[in-house]
C-alpha cells in the first residue's frame, strides 16, 4: 500500500514531509478542510508512512457504496448532534488501541467557518496524548505535520492563537472556504 500511495501522490505532484512520531498514539488536527479530497490525500500521506490513522466523518456519508470504502479508509461515522458522545468515544478509542493517530478537522465542515470545534483539545487532554498540527496545502501540494506537539497545557485561547499563526499561510483546495479560528 505504501508504494501505491506514494505513486498516486507523486502522480498528482504532492510531497509529504518526513514526520514519523515517536509516540504510538496522538491526535492530529488537519486544516484547511475545504474539499472531500483532503481526506483522500491525507490518508494516502499516512499510508506512505505506514501509520495507522482513523478519522471522523458525518454519518450521512455512510451510504452504499461509500460507507464500506470510508470504513476501509479509517472513517468512523459520527452523529454531529451527539458531539459530547463523540469526545467520549474518541478518548476510549485512544485508550484501547496500542497505536493510533486520530485525525480531526477542527473546522468540522468544508464550508467557510471561523468557529473551529474545540473537541480536539479536550480529547487530547483527556486521553493524555500529544496533539499535533497537520497542513494539507494545495498551493505547494504538500502534506506536512509539524515536528513538535502543540502545548495543550496552555489555555485554549492561547492555543487557538498558535493555530492562527500555524495556518496563516495555508491554502485549501477552495481557498474561499478557509477561515482561521476566531
Amino acid at each position: 500500500m505504501k508504494r501505491f500511495a506514494t505513486f498516486l501522490l507523486r502522480l498528482g505532484g504532492w510531497k509529504v514531509n518526513d514526520f514519523i512520531p515517536s509516540e504510538q498514539k496522538y491526535v492530529l488536527i488537519v486544516a484547511p478542510h475545504t474539499s472531500w479530497l483532503d481526506a483522500l490525500i491525507g490518508k494516502l500521506a499516512f499510508w506512505t508512512k505506514k501509520l495507522p490513522a482513523r478519522f471522523f466523518i458525518k454519518k450521512e456519508f455512510f451510504v452504499f457504496p461509500f460507507g464500506s470504502l470510508l470504513k476501509a479508509l479509517g472513517g468512523m461515522p459520527i452523529d454531529r448532534e451527539q458531539a459530547r458522545h463523540v469526545a467520549d468515544y474518541a478518548v476510549n478509542l485512544l485508550a484501547t488501541h496500542r497505536r493510533l493517530a486520530l485525525i480531526i478537522t477542527p473546522e468540522g465542515t468544508r464550508k467557510r467557518t471561523g468557529r473551529w470545534k474545540k473537541g480536539f483539545y479536550h480529547i487530547a487532554k483527556r486521553a493524555g496524548v500529544p496533539l499535533y498540527a497537520g497542513i494539507v496545502d494545495y498551493k505547494t501540494k504538500t502534506c506536512t505535520v509539524l515536528p513538535e506537539p502543540l502545548d495543550t497545557e496552555q489555555p485554549l485561547e492561547n492555543l487557538l492563537g498558535d493555530l492562527r499563526k500555524i495556518y496563516a499561510d495555508a491554502h485549501g483546495r477552495r481557498e474561499e472556504n478557509f477561515a482561521l479560528p476566531e
